[in-house]
């Protein structure tokens, strides 16, 4: 069955032994990388939802792209609320232009739409009223395709104040756009460091887990959980799709 995977926030430094809350995510992200290489079936394509790098140095997003190059498998990327831009299109063929570089994916029956909700350096995701228009000139113009939307930011409350403080801006008007096209299936999205799932008007949303490092779930404060990192498969079959959540060990 052809399946895709989704990584995000590596968190990288441009020194490959800092740590970040007790974790080296340079190692963190080599062992996940290790660990999809090794699957038995290769993935057709890696997609990283965001916060490459924690420091916004050139060496951090080199060592992004070495790392992924190794595996040779096709991968694309959309920026977080960590990530400068200018720095992360100097190593990157692909040059990212703010809300111009939305852009879409064909993929067996389905179309894969990436959307950039980084406002480098809020914290908070935000949306303009231009990349919300093309959003839905998009959906509607492909009505009778399958659709999931990747992003960095979370744009549904998840129980924990902290990270709903740094949610995206524009949740109401993007979920509304989403409930009004029902080809949209999934909406996957990184950012908050925990995995949330929740099905709301017959759309599934859903956060990958970081490579680098995890955050306890429902709570007032930040607070780090001691848990490995992971990554999430996202299996195509047909006009279906299932996906799961990997922990590494």
């Amino acid at each position: 069955m052809p399946y895709i995977i989704q990584i995000s926030d590596t968190h990288l430094f441009g020194d490959k032994n800092r740590k970040i809350n007790g974790s080296n995510s340079y190692e963190n992200l080599k062992l996940v990388l290790n660990h999809i290489a090794a699957l038995n079936e290769r993935p057709e394509l890696i997609i990283v939802t965001g916060d490459l790098s924690q420091d916004c140095t050139f060496e951090s997003y080199q060592f992004l792209s070495n790392l992924l190059d190794k595996t040779g498998i096709k991968y694309y990327f959309l920026p977080g609320n960590h990530d400068d831009v200018d720095i992360l299109n100097k190593v990157f063929d692909f040059q990212w232009i703010k809300n111009e570089a939305d852009y879409s994916i064909e993929f067996k029956n389905y179309l894969f739409y990436i959307i950039d909700t980084s406002l480098y350096p809020n914290d908070y995701g935000e949306l303009s009223g231009a990349q919300l228009l093309k959003f839905e000139k998009y959906l509607n113009e492909n009505k009778n395709k399958q659709t999931i939307v990747f992003m960095h930011h979370h744009p549904i409350l998840i129980e924990s104040p902290w990270l709903d403080a740094m949610m995206l801006k524009q949740a109401d008007k993007f979920n509304s756009i989403i409930k009004n096209h029902p080809q949209i299936k999934a909406v996957l999205f990184g950012h908050i460091h925990q995995v949330v799932e929740q099905k709301i008007n017959g759309t599934y949303y859903a956060s990958a887990p970081a490579t680098c490092y995890q955050a306890l779930a429902k709570t007032k404060m930040f607070t780090v959980e001691k848990h490995t990192p992971g990554y999430r498969i996202i299996e195509i079959n047909g006009d279906k799709f299932n996906t799961k959540v990997i922990w590494v060990e």
